[in-house]
């Protein structure tokens, strides 16, 4: 019993550890986040999806508002787990909707591969599409 002790301790102390490193570093990826995002590029099933290029996306807080190219508007809270490899986004929408996301962010580009959460299709995992791999890869810029 001794030995497991100290094997528990520190797996009890890494856990506290991260945690805190975690909650930092989804809060400096919602801080790089913050502003207006024009979507530049899409693709969805291996092919360009020019239909949504012009939308634009705004965050302000841990709150989202889209205007579609098309004049939808969609808007609701984000969720950050920079912890995931790939990072993870989710966009509660106010209706309900959920969108389960990963994401690449910097100060001017922000991409992100997302599908609406079902339990037939997880979240994705690269930042490609096709018909085996579902999901729509999005370019965005300041």
């Amino acid at each position: 019993m001794r030995k497991t002790l100290p094997g528990l301790t520190l797996a009890t102390l890494l856990l506290c550890l991260a945690s805190p490193m975690a909650q930092e570093a989804d809060q400096d990826d919602l801080q790089t986040l913050q502003g207006e995002w024009t979507v530049a590029a899409a693709e969805q099933g291996g092919r360009p999806f020019d239909v949504i290029v012009g939308g634009v996306l705004a965050i302000t807080g841990d709150r989202f508002a889209l205007v579609t190219a098309t004049g939808n508007e969609l808007a609701g809270q984000i969720r950050l787990d920079a912890a995931q490899s790939p990072r993870q986004l989710d966009f509660v929408h106010d209706d309900g909707l959920l969108w389960e996301a990963i994401y690449v962010a910097a100060p001017d580009f922000f991409r992100l591969n997302y599908v609406e959460a079902s339990p037939e299709t997880p979240r994705p995992t690269m930042f490609v599409t096709g018909s085996d791999a579902p999901g729509t890869v999005i370019v965005l810029e300041r």
